[in-house]
């Protein structure tokens, strides 16, 4: 892209999403801390079953409130968290 000044690549569909996943038992007021951090990790799922779950993805879950309890190994969802819609970087998501 740098050398001939041209979009090289580009996404022509969505098959996958990294779904932020709990690395330990999660309870109302805490804080996730994204990724790299000790409250969750990313877990690859299908386009379709993070749609279908309303799954959250790992690259918002980063100074999130948890709104309800999440167990150990769960994927977490947007109803899980109280998250700030009006933010740039989470205009258009679902």
């Amino acid at each position: 892209m740098a050398l001939r000044g041209e979009p090289t690549g580009v996404a022509t569909c969505w098959n996958a999403d990294v779904v932020a996943t709990a690395k330990r038992d999660l309870k109302p007021g805490d804080m996730l801390d994204g990724e790299g951090g000790y409250t969750v990790w990313g877990k690859l799922l299908p386009a379709d079953t993070s749609r279908q779950m309303g799954g959250l993805p790992l690259g918002l879950a980063h100074q999130v409130k948890v709104v309800r309890a999440v167990k150990k190994g769960q994927s977490l969802s947007w109803a899980d968290v109280a998250m700030d819609i009006s933010t740039p970087g989470v205009q258009g998501a679902p």
